[in-house]
């Protein structure tokens, strides 16, 4: 089996209402609402893998404070086991630009945003954070 490890980042944007991003996969792609997620590169760090993909997927470059949600996740895909790595990452704009790897984005609060996912993992890795960022 090949060892795979990735990234989730679920980014926030702070102030009187907290809100989280989420992005819609296209049709074709199960149509499904999620963080940013992606691959970690051979050699690749962690949370350069992270910010990568943060900009590859919403054009964001800024990131103002990335927490390690200590979350990880394991599990099998077909020939792969993956390790994913959660992180959540506030941001100061709410300007995003997609890659073609997403058709739709929405900032949303906590519980719209759990309402969207469909992952476990996902909706795990939102909790963490949301308990964690309002303490």
């Amino acid at each position: 089996m090949e060892e795979v490890m990735k990234i989730q980042g679920i980014l926030y944007s702070p102030g009187g209402r907290i809100e989280y991003l989420l992005l819609r996969r296209p049709d074709s792609r199960g149509g499904v609402w999620g963080p940013v997620t992606g691959h970690v590169e051979k050699g690749e760090r962690l949370l350069d893998a992270l910010q990568r993909e943060i900009e590859e997927e919403t054009g964001i470059s800024e990131l103002t404070y990335i927490i390690d949600l200590r979350v990880p996740f394991r599990y099998s895909k077909g020939e792969q086991n993956v390790e994913e790595h959660s992180f959540g990452v506030q941001v100061n704009t709410k300007d995003v630009r997609l890659s073609n790897e997403h058709s739709a984005y929405s900032w949303l609060p906590y519980e719209e945003a759990m309402a969207r996912l469909t992952w476990p993992n996902q909706k795990t890795s939102l909790q963490v954070l949301n308990d964690m960022i309002n303490l």
